[in-house]
């Protein structure tokens, strides 16, 4: 994912990396796998709460500059060198989030982020530097990065779980 995508590729690729993501993760529920690990001690539930944390993330930062604001990224109290450390945090405040709520969680914001696509203006998605907090990278390559990618690495994660229980 180093190039940058156009608006339609961006959005076409978050649409199907997203379907594709939420017919496993069904696969997951039918097959009562939330709990499983699927890779590095995490289970499904865990990495799946660090793929929402991301794309709210993103929404934020880019709500955020929208009002002229610069917000801390990637989070209050983390550098970018230290993002291990954030999604191990983001597991544990997430331990005893219910899978549907996560689930809605990460529909609600790839909405968000598939109006932004839709909203933001060819500057504003496509060019480098529009706001402070995207550094070297276009507001469109940070939704794929954090979206698109993630979807597809863990839907690839939850393919190995169900075909080793039998479920695909």
């Amino acid at each position: 994912m180093a190039q940058t995508l156009s608006r339609e590729e961006l959005a076409s690729e978050l649409d199907s990396a997203y379907s594709k993501l939420d017919v496993l993760l069904d696969g997951v529920a039918e097959a009562d796998l939330f709990d499983a690990i699927a890779v590095d001690g995490w289970t499904v539930h865990d990495i799946l709460a660090v793929r929402v944390w991301w794309a709210e993330a993103v929404s934020e930062w880019i709500a955020a500059g929208l009002r002229d604001e610069n917000p801390q990224t990637p989070a209050p109290g983390f550098n970018w060198t230290q993002t291990r450390a954030l999604n191990q945090s983001v597991v544990d405040a997430s331990t005893d989030v219910p899978i549907l709520v996560l689930r809605d969680r990460l529909e609600a914001a790839v909405a968000l982020l598939r109006r932004y696509i839709e909203t933001l203006d060819d500057d504003q998605l496509l060019s480098v530097g529009v706001f402070s907090w995207t550094r070297t990278w276009p507001v469109s390559r940070w939704i794929a990065v954090n979206t698109i990618t993630q979807y597809a690495s863990l839907s690839k994660m939850v393919r190995r779980l169900l075909k080793s229980a039998n479920q695909l």
